[in-house]
């Protein structure tokens, strides 16, 4: 599947965009990302990547490096 990246900001129209930019937390007190099962019981967590307008700091999009994983649903 060809995915659509947006090579230029919906907000401002900069086209000065910075991708695949890690998304972390201050406190390490466990992991940011999407929940996935690596077996029965054991689970990991996918890093999400942003990718920003430099000129008016809008996230363009959130997204996964590898997006074919088990992932865990709530409800």
């Amino acid at each position: 599947m060809k995915i659509s990246v947006p090579s230029k900001c919906l907000t401002c129209g900069g086209t000065d965009i910075v991708r695949n930019i890690s998304v972390s937390q201050s406190v390490e007190v466990g992991s940011t990302g999407l929940e996935y099962r690596t077996a029965v019981v054991i689970t990991g967590s996918e890093a999400l990547l942003a990718d920003l307008c430099t000129q008016c700091g809008t996230i363009l999009r959130l997204h996964v490096k590898n997006p074919d994983r088990k992932w865990i649903t709530k409800f």
